[in-house]
Protein backbone atom coordinates (compact mmCIF):
# COMPACT_ATOMS: atom_id res chain seq x y z
CA UNK A 1 0.00 0.00 0.00
CA UNK A 2 2.87 2.37 0.74
CA UNK A 3 4.92 1.77 -2.43
CA UNK A 4 3.08 4.38 -4.55
CA UNK A 5 3.95 6.99 -1.92
CA UNK A 6 7.58 5.85 -1.84
CA UNK A 7 7.74 6.38 -5.60
CA UNK A 8 6.24 9.85 -5.19
CA UNK A 9 8.84 10.86 -2.63
CA UNK A 10 11.60 9.80 -5.03
CA UNK A 11 10.52 12.48 -7.51
CA UNK A 12 12.96 15.42 -7.61
CA UNK A 13 12.01 17.97 -4.96
CA UNK A 14 8.81 16.19 -3.91
CA UNK A 15 9.84 15.27 -0.36
CA UNK A 16 10.99 18.84 0.35
CA UNK A 17 7.86 20.68 -0.79
CA UNK A 18 5.62 18.02 0.79
CA UNK A 19 7.32 18.50 4.18
CA UNK A 20 7.29 22.29 3.82
CA UNK A 21 3.60 22.11 2.97
CA UNK A 22 2.75 20.20 6.15
CA UNK A 23 4.74 22.65 8.27
CA UNK A 24 3.14 25.63 6.54
CA UNK A 25 -0.35 24.21 7.13
CA UNK A 26 0.07 23.80 10.87
CA UNK A 27 -1.50 27.22 11.62
CA UNK A 28 -4.77 26.01 10.09
CA UNK A 29 -5.39 23.77 13.08
CA UNK A 30 -3.63 25.95 15.67
CA UNK A 31 -4.51 29.61 15.17
CA UNK A 32 -8.25 29.38 15.76
CA UNK A 33 -7.94 27.22 18.87
CA UNK A 34 -5.00 29.29 20.11
CA UNK A 35 -7.00 32.51 19.80
CA UNK A 36 -9.94 30.98 21.68
CA UNK A 37 -7.76 29.74 24.55
CA UNK A 38 -5.84 33.02 24.83
CA UNK A 39 -8.76 35.44 24.73
CA UNK A 40 -11.00 33.26 26.90
CA UNK A 41 -8.32 33.15 29.59
CA UNK A 42 -7.53 36.87 29.43
CA UNK A 43 -11.08 38.20 29.08
CA UNK A 44 -13.18 35.40 30.57
CA UNK A 45 -15.51 35.59 27.54
CA UNK A 46 -15.85 32.57 25.30
CA UNK A 47 -18.23 34.55 23.13
CA UNK A 48 -15.58 37.15 22.35
CA UNK A 49 -12.95 34.44 21.92
CA UNK A 50 -15.08 32.54 19.42
CA UNK A 51 -15.98 35.68 17.51
CA UNK A 52 -12.37 36.82 17.13
CA UNK A 53 -11.34 33.32 16.08
CA UNK A 54 -14.20 33.15 13.60
CA UNK A 55 -13.09 36.39 11.96
CA UNK A 56 -9.76 34.78 11.07
CA UNK A 57 -11.52 31.78 9.50
CA UNK A 58 -13.88 33.97 7.47
CA UNK A 59 -11.00 36.19 6.32
CA UNK A 60 -9.10 33.16 5.04
CA UNK A 61 -12.18 31.94 3.19
CA UNK A 62 -12.72 35.32 1.56
CA UNK A 63 -9.15 35.86 0.40
CA UNK A 64 -8.43 32.26 -0.62
CA UNK A 65 -9.70 32.48 -4.22
CA UNK A 66 -7.96 35.84 -4.64
CA UNK A 67 -4.69 34.26 -3.56
CA UNK A 68 -5.29 31.40 -5.98
CA UNK A 69 -5.80 33.72 -8.93
CA UNK A 70 -2.70 35.76 -8.08
CA UNK A 71 -0.61 32.60 -7.77
CA UNK A 72 -1.84 31.25 -11.11
CA UNK A 73 -0.77 34.51 -12.77
CA UNK A 74 2.45 35.37 -10.96
CA UNK A 75 3.68 32.22 -9.23
CA UNK A 76 3.78 31.28 -5.54
CA UNK A 77 7.06 32.70 -4.26
CA UNK A 78 6.17 36.34 -3.63
CA UNK A 79 2.77 35.62 -2.11
CA UNK A 80 4.26 32.95 0.17
CA UNK A 81 6.96 35.29 1.44
CA UNK A 82 4.77 38.36 1.91
CA UNK A 83 1.77 36.46 3.24
CA UNK A 84 3.77 34.43 5.75
CA UNK A 85 5.52 37.50 7.14
CA UNK A 86 2.38 39.66 7.35
CA UNK A 87 0.38 36.85 8.98
CA UNK A 88 3.06 36.31 11.62
CA UNK A 89 3.40 40.03 12.33
CA UNK A 90 -0.40 40.33 12.68
CA UNK A 91 -0.45 37.42 15.13
CA UNK A 92 2.35 39.03 17.16
CA UNK A 93 0.41 42.29 17.21
CA UNK A 94 -2.69 40.40 18.34
CA UNK A 95 -0.74 38.95 21.27
CA UNK A 96 0.36 42.46 22.27
CA UNK A 97 -3.17 43.82 21.86
CA UNK A 98 -4.69 41.11 24.05
CA UNK A 99 -2.02 41.65 26.68
CA UNK A 100 -2.66 45.41 26.62
CA UNK A 101 -6.46 44.95 26.87
CA UNK A 102 -6.88 46.77 23.55
CA UNK A 103 -10.31 47.66 22.12
CA UNK A 104 -12.31 44.79 20.70
CA UNK A 105 -12.35 46.37 17.23
CA UNK A 106 -8.56 46.14 17.09
CA UNK A 107 -8.67 42.45 18.00
CA UNK A 108 -11.09 41.82 15.15
CA UNK A 109 -8.92 43.79 12.72
CA UNK A 110 -5.72 41.96 13.61
CA UNK A 111 -7.48 38.59 13.46
CA UNK A 112 -8.83 39.44 10.02
CA UNK A 113 -5.38 40.44 8.76
CA UNK A 114 -3.77 37.30 10.16
CA UNK A 115 -6.42 35.00 8.69
CA UNK A 116 -6.66 36.82 5.38
CA UNK A 117 -2.92 36.90 4.66
CA UNK A 118 -2.14 33.35 5.75
CA UNK A 119 -1.05 31.60 2.53
CA UNK A 120 -3.33 28.84 1.26
CA UNK A 121 -0.48 26.35 1.48
CA UNK A 122 -2.59 23.24 0.87
CA UNK A 123 -3.80 24.55 -2.49
CA UNK A 124 -0.29 25.67 -3.42
CA UNK A 125 1.22 22.25 -2.71
CA UNK A 126 -1.48 20.49 -4.73
CA UNK A 127 -0.69 22.79 -7.64
CA UNK A 128 2.99 21.84 -7.30
CA UNK A 129 2.10 18.18 -7.52
CA UNK A 130 0.18 18.86 -10.72
CA UNK A 131 3.15 20.77 -12.14
CA UNK A 132 5.52 17.94 -11.22
CA UNK A 133 3.43 14.92 -12.23
CA UNK A 134 1.12 16.08 -14.96
CA UNK A 135 -2.31 14.49 -15.09
CA UNK A 136 -3.01 10.85 -14.31
CA UNK A 137 -2.88 8.11 -11.69
CA UNK A 138 0.22 9.39 -9.89
CA UNK A 139 -1.48 12.74 -9.34
CA UNK A 140 -4.45 11.05 -7.66
CA UNK A 141 -2.01 9.33 -5.31
CA UNK A 142 -0.41 12.71 -4.59
CA UNK A 143 -3.81 14.24 -3.79
CA UNK A 144 -4.49 11.36 -1.40
CA UNK A 145 -1.12 12.00 0.25
CA UNK A 146 -2.09 15.64 0.74
CA UNK A 147 -5.37 14.59 2.32
CA UNK A 148 -3.34 12.45 4.71
CA UNK A 149 -1.15 15.48 5.40
CA UNK A 150 -4.26 17.47 6.27
CA UNK A 151 -5.25 14.82 8.78
CA UNK A 152 -1.76 14.86 10.32
CA UNK A 153 -2.07 18.63 10.72
CA UNK A 154 -5.45 18.32 12.42
CA UNK A 155 -4.24 15.57 14.73
CA UNK A 156 -0.96 17.20 15.80
CA UNK A 157 -1.94 20.88 15.77
CA UNK A 158 -4.69 20.90 18.43
CA UNK A 159 -2.65 18.65 20.71
CA UNK A 160 0.41 20.89 20.35
CA UNK A 161 -1.43 24.16 20.91
CA UNK A 162 -3.32 22.78 23.91
CA UNK A 163 -0.14 21.39 25.48
CA UNK A 164 1.69 24.70 25.03
CA UNK A 165 -1.24 26.69 26.37
CA UNK A 166 -1.58 24.58 29.51
CA UNK A 167 2.08 23.77 30.20
CA UNK A 168 3.74 27.01 29.08
CA UNK A 169 1.43 29.89 28.17
CA UNK A 170 -1.46 30.69 25.80
CA UNK A 171 0.79 33.39 24.34
CA UNK A 172 3.44 30.77 23.59
CA UNK A 173 0.86 28.53 21.92
CA UNK A 174 -0.27 31.20 19.47
CA UNK A 175 3.29 32.41 18.96
CA UNK A 176 4.49 28.93 18.00
CA UNK A 177 1.61 28.60 15.54
CA UNK A 178 2.73 31.78 13.83
CA UNK A 179 6.38 30.74 13.73
CA UNK A 180 5.55 27.32 12.25
CA UNK A 181 3.55 28.98 9.50
CA UNK A 182 6.34 31.47 8.87
CA UNK A 183 8.97 28.74 8.66
CA UNK A 184 6.90 26.53 6.39
CA UNK A 185 5.91 29.41 4.11
CA UNK A 186 9.48 30.66 3.67
CA UNK A 187 10.78 27.12 3.15
CA UNK A 188 8.17 26.46 0.45
CA UNK A 189 8.91 29.81 -1.21
CA UNK A 190 12.60 28.96 -1.45
CA UNK A 191 11.86 25.70 -3.31
CA UNK A 192 11.71 27.46 -6.67
CA UNK A 193 12.27 24.41 -8.88
CA UNK A 194 8.87 22.95 -7.98
CA UNK A 195 7.03 26.29 -8.14
CA UNK A 196 4.60 26.30 -11.10
CA UNK A 197 5.46 29.27 -13.33
CA UNK A 198 3.00 32.15 -13.34
CA UNK A 199 1.27 32.78 -16.66
CA UNK A 200 1.50 36.57 -16.37
CA UNK A 201 -0.89 39.09 -17.84
CA UNK A 202 -0.09 39.09 -21.52
CA UNK A 203 -0.88 35.59 -22.80
CA UNK A 204 -4.63 35.54 -22.13
CA UNK A 205 -4.51 33.04 -19.29
CA UNK A 206 -6.86 35.12 -17.20
CA UNK A 207 -9.47 34.65 -19.97
CA UNK A 208 -9.45 30.85 -19.61
CA UNK A 209 -13.07 30.11 -18.61
CA UNK A 210 -13.97 28.24 -15.46
CA UNK A 211 -16.99 25.91 -15.37
CA UNK A 212 -18.64 28.05 -12.70
CA UNK A 213 -21.75 25.92 -12.13
CA UNK A 214 -19.66 22.79 -11.67
CA UNK A 215 -17.22 24.63 -9.42
CA UNK A 216 -20.08 26.12 -7.39
CA UNK A 217 -21.58 22.70 -6.68
CA UNK A 218 -18.17 21.27 -5.75
CA UNK A 219 -17.69 24.22 -3.38
CA UNK A 220 -21.13 23.53 -1.87
CA UNK A 221 -20.04 19.93 -1.28
CA UNK A 222 -16.92 21.35 0.39
CA UNK A 223 -19.13 23.60 2.50
CA UNK A 224 -21.17 20.58 3.54
CA UNK A 225 -18.06 18.63 4.45
CA UNK A 226 -16.82 21.56 6.55
CA UNK A 227 -20.21 21.88 8.26
CA UNK A 228 -20.25 18.13 8.92
CA UNK A 229 -16.80 18.23 10.51
CA UNK A 230 -17.55 21.36 12.53
CA UNK A 231 -20.94 20.19 13.81
CA UNK A 232 -19.77 16.68 14.70
CA UNK A 233 -16.80 18.14 16.60
CA UNK A 234 -19.00 20.38 18.77
CA UNK A 235 -21.53 17.65 19.50
CA UNK A 236 -18.75 15.18 20.35
CA UNK A 237 -17.31 17.60 22.91
CA UNK A 238 -20.79 18.00 24.42
CA UNK A 239 -21.44 14.24 24.36
CA UNK A 240 -18.25 13.29 26.20
CA UNK A 241 -18.91 16.03 28.76
CA UNK A 242 -22.44 14.68 29.32
CA UNK A 243 -20.93 11.21 29.80
CA UNK A 244 -18.67 12.61 32.52
CA UNK A 245 -15.55 12.15 30.36
CA UNK A 246 -14.74 15.60 28.97
CA UNK A 247 -11.07 14.73 28.57
CA UNK A 248 -11.97 11.98 26.09
CA UNK A 249 -13.22 14.38 23.44
CA UNK A 250 -9.72 14.95 22.06
CA UNK A 251 -9.07 11.20 21.96
CA UNK A 252 -12.31 10.45 20.16
CA UNK A 253 -11.73 13.22 17.60
CA UNK A 254 -8.18 11.95 17.06
CA UNK A 255 -9.58 8.46 16.39
CA UNK A 256 -11.93 10.04 13.83
CA UNK A 257 -9.02 11.79 12.10
CA UNK A 258 -6.92 8.61 12.24
CA UNK A 259 -9.63 6.71 10.38
CA UNK A 260 -9.55 9.36 7.67
CA UNK A 261 -5.76 9.17 7.53
CA UNK A 262 -5.79 5.40 6.99
CA UNK A 263 -8.48 5.66 4.33
CA UNK A 264 -6.53 8.37 2.53
CA UNK A 265 -3.43 6.18 2.38
CA UNK A 266 -5.45 3.26 1.03
CA UNK A 267 -7.37 5.38 -1.48
CA UNK A 268 -4.22 6.80 -3.02
CA UNK A 269 -2.65 3.36 -3.47
CA UNK A 270 -5.53 1.99 -5.59
CA UNK A 271 -5.67 2.24 -9.38
CA UNK A 272 -9.25 3.44 -9.80
CA UNK A 273 -11.15 2.70 -12.99
CA UNK A 274 -14.43 4.35 -11.99
CA UNK A 275 -14.88 7.98 -13.13
CA UNK A 276 -13.93 10.47 -10.46
CA UNK A 277 -17.44 11.94 -10.21
CA UNK A 278 -18.82 8.47 -9.46
CA UNK A 279 -16.23 8.10 -6.70
CA UNK A 280 -17.34 11.47 -5.34
CA UNK A 281 -20.98 10.38 -5.24
CA UNK A 282 -20.13 7.05 -3.59
CA UNK A 283 -17.95 8.84 -1.03
CA UNK A 284 -20.71 11.26 -0.01
CA UNK A 285 -23.27 8.45 0.21
CA UNK A 286 -20.97 6.37 2.40
CA UNK A 287 -20.30 9.41 4.57
CA UNK A 288 -24.02 9.92 5.16
CA UNK A 289 -24.52 6.22 5.93
CA UNK A 290 -21.57 6.07 8.34
CA UNK A 291 -22.84 9.11 10.26
CA UNK A 292 -26.37 7.73 10.59
CA UNK A 293 -25.77 5.69 13.82
CA UNK A 294 -24.49 8.70 15.77
CA UNK A 295 -27.84 9.75 17.35
CA UNK A 296 -28.14 6.27 18.91
CA UNK A 297 -24.66 5.77 20.41
CA UNK A 298 -24.80 5.22 24.16
CA UNK A 299 -21.20 5.40 25.28
CA UNK A 300 -17.90 7.12 24.52
CA UNK A 301 -16.42 3.81 23.36
CA UNK A 302 -19.25 3.25 20.88
CA UNK A 303 -18.93 6.85 19.73
CA UNK A 304 -15.25 6.32 18.98
CA UNK A 305 -16.08 3.23 16.90
CA UNK A 306 -18.73 5.01 14.85
CA UNK A 307 -16.56 8.07 14.26
CA UNK A 308 -13.63 5.87 13.20
CA UNK A 309 -15.87 4.29 10.56
CA UNK A 310 -17.12 7.72 9.49
CA UNK A 311 -13.53 8.90 9.26
CA UNK A 312 -12.83 6.20 6.68
CA UNK A 313 -15.07 8.10 4.23
CA UNK A 314 -13.74 11.64 4.76
CA UNK A 315 -10.32 11.68 3.07
CA UNK A 316 -11.51 9.71 -0.01
CA UNK A 317 -14.41 12.14 -0.45
CA UNK A 318 -12.15 15.17 -0.14
CA UNK A 319 -9.66 13.65 -2.58
CA UNK A 320 -12.51 13.06 -5.03
CA UNK A 321 -13.57 16.72 -4.77
CA UNK A 322 -10.03 17.87 -5.59
CA UNK A 323 -9.73 15.32 -8.39
CA UNK A 324 -12.97 16.62 -9.94
CA UNK A 325 -11.53 20.14 -9.87
CA UNK A 326 -8.33 18.86 -11.48
CA UNK A 327 -10.30 17.23 -14.30
CA UNK A 328 -12.93 19.90 -14.81
CA UNK A 329 -10.96 23.19 -14.88
CA UNK A 330 -8.25 24.47 -17.25
CA UNK A 331 -4.76 23.84 -15.84
CA UNK A 332 -3.88 27.54 -15.98
CA UNK A 333 -6.44 28.28 -13.26
CA UNK A 334 -6.09 25.16 -11.13
CA UNK A 335 -4.87 26.86 -7.94
CA UNK A 336 -7.74 29.36 -8.01
CA UNK A 337 -10.27 26.57 -8.56
CA UNK A 338 -8.89 24.46 -5.71
CA UNK A 339 -9.06 27.43 -3.34
CA UNK A 340 -12.77 27.78 -4.10
CA UNK A 341 -13.42 24.29 -2.71
CA UNK A 342 -11.16 25.04 0.26
CA UNK A 343 -13.17 28.22 0.79
CA UNK A 344 -16.33 26.12 0.87
CA UNK A 345 -14.87 23.90 3.59
CA UNK A 346 -13.76 26.89 5.68
CA UNK A 347 -17.10 28.64 5.33
CA UNK A 348 -18.90 25.48 6.38
CA UNK A 349 -17.11 24.95 9.70
CA UNK A 350 -18.46 28.02 11.51
CA UNK A 351 -22.17 27.52 10.63
CA UNK A 352 -21.76 23.84 11.48
CA UNK A 353 -20.37 24.78 14.88
CA UNK A 354 -23.17 27.27 15.53
CA UNK A 355 -25.99 24.99 14.38
CA UNK A 356 -24.67 22.07 16.40
CA UNK A 357 -24.22 24.23 19.51
CA UNK A 358 -27.79 25.47 19.26
CA UNK A 359 -29.04 21.89 18.83
CA UNK A 360 -27.06 20.73 21.89
CA UNK A 361 -28.53 23.52 24.02
CA UNK A 362 -32.07 22.79 22.91
CA UNK A 363 -32.22 19.01 22.41
CA UNK A 364 -29.16 17.50 24.12
CA UNK A 365 -25.97 16.00 22.74
CA UNK A 366 -27.30 12.71 21.35
CA UNK A 367 -30.17 14.32 19.44
CA UNK A 368 -27.84 17.04 18.17
CA UNK A 369 -25.99 14.41 16.14
CA UNK A 370 -28.88 14.68 13.68
CA UNK A 371 -27.22 17.91 12.51
CA UNK A 372 -24.13 16.24 10.94
CA UNK A 373 -26.30 13.35 9.75
CA UNK A 374 -28.63 15.72 7.92
CA UNK A 375 -25.77 17.70 6.43
CA UNK A 376 -24.15 14.48 5.23
CA UNK A 377 -27.35 13.52 3.40
CA UNK A 378 -27.46 16.95 1.74
CA UNK A 379 -23.84 16.48 0.58
CA UNK A 380 -24.86 13.28 -1.19
CA UNK A 381 -27.80 15.05 -2.84
CA UNK A 382 -25.58 17.87 -4.09
CA UNK A 383 -23.03 15.35 -5.38
CA UNK A 384 -25.80 13.62 -7.35
CA UNK A 385 -26.84 17.00 -8.77
CA UNK A 386 -23.23 17.76 -9.74
CA UNK A 387 -23.00 14.54 -11.74
CA UNK A 388 -26.43 14.88 -13.32
CA UNK A 389 -26.62 18.56 -14.18
CA UNK A 390 -23.21 20.21 -13.88
CA UNK A 391 -20.60 17.80 -15.20
CA UNK A 392 -18.67 19.81 -17.81
CA UNK A 393 -18.26 18.45 -21.32
CA UNK A 394 -14.60 19.43 -21.52
CA UNK A 395 -12.07 17.32 -19.60
CA UNK A 396 -8.52 18.29 -18.79
CA UNK A 397 -7.25 14.98 -17.40
CA UNK A 398 -7.50 11.24 -17.83
CA UNK A 399 -7.07 8.77 -14.98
Amino acid sequence: MLMPYVHLMRRPGAAAFCAAGILGRMPISMIGLGIVILIAEESGSYGLAGAVSGVAVVAGAITGPVQGRLVDRFGQRTLLLVGSVVCTVALAALLVAVRADAPTALLYLLSFVAGGTRPQVGSFVRARWTHLLGRGRALQTAFALEAVGDEVVFIVGPVLVTALATQVSPYAALGVAGLLGLGGGIWLALLRRSDPPGRGKSNGTEQAPLPWLSLLLLSVIGLGLGATLGSAEVVTIAFTAAEGQPGMSGVVLAVWAFGSLLAGLWYGSVHWRAPVERRLLIGTILLAISLAPLPWVGSTLALGGVLFCAGLTIAPTMVAVTACVEEWVPPQRLTEAITWTVTGILFGVAPGNALAGHAVDRYGASSAYWVPVGIGVLCAVVAACSITFARPKTRFAHN
